[in-house]
């Protein structure tokens, strides 16, 4: 007689095995560099056209990081035991021009090993086509806020609230880049036969469930 398989739980934040992250009275943030689809000539995605190496992250779609990716563990780790509350994201668009895109705000996170942790924004903000970093030099006060390599802790408060400033003075894009991202997701299906190199469908609270119980988490 074959066992009967326990539904998968509500795994959404701030269900189980979710924990809220201690956050500190630090002026810390981090940025965090993204690979952009090239082929997304206006709202800057992440690179889902690859096809031998689509992106997961930045999750928009469940406004996760490093839980369907292994991007970035140090960033991640610093997040959590310094009780980072903004993330912010960029990437390069056209003549390899940095961009500001958007940022998060880690609320969650989940032990995925004793020494990794994947985050959960409770909200996020993302606009298009992005600010190119390097015209902003002067706004920062000559902060060199261009140069990074995948990421790097910004330390200096008014940096963070310029930055903030930026991207709450344009119009909210993230439901526009979620559906650039989906469209993008059947393009591959059509194109290559699956979205992902292990998938042939896109990221969901639902796959999430079937890899934490995968892990043993829940």
């Amino acid at each position: 007689m074959n066992e009967q398989k326990l539904p998968i739980p509500d795994v959404r934040p701030p269900n189980r095995p979710w924990q809220p992250i201690q956050q500190n009275e630090t002026d810390i943030a981090t940025i965090t560099f993204y690979h952009c689809d090239p082929k997304s000539l206006v709202i800057p995605i992440r690179d889902i056209s690859n096809r031998n190496d689509a992106k997961h992250d930045p999750n928009l779609e469940t406004l996760t990081y490093g839980l369907f990716s292994h991007c970035f563990k140090k960033e991640r780790k610093g997040i959590v035991e310094k009780g980072i509350t903004t993330q912010f994201f960029s990437t390069t668009r056209a003549n390899n021009t940095r961009v500001l895109t958007g940022y998060y705000h880690p609320t969650w996170y989940c032990r995925i090993n004793n020494d990794d942790y994947a985050i959960a924004a409770e909200s996020a903000r993302f606009v298009s086509p992005g600010y190119a970093l390097s015209d902003l030099l002067s706004f920062f006060e000559g902060y060199p806020i261009d140069q990074f390599f995948y990421w790097k802790y910004i330390r200096e408060k008014k940096v963070i609230e310029r930055l903030k400033l930026l991207i709450n003075s344009a119009p909210d894009a993230t439901t526009q880049y979620v559906a650039e991202i989906h469209r993008f997701e059947d393009l591959s299906l059509k194109q290559y036969g699956r979205m992902y190199s292990d998938r042939l469908e896109g990221f969901s609270w639902k796959y999430a469930g079937e890899l934490m119980r995968k892990w043993g988490l829940i």
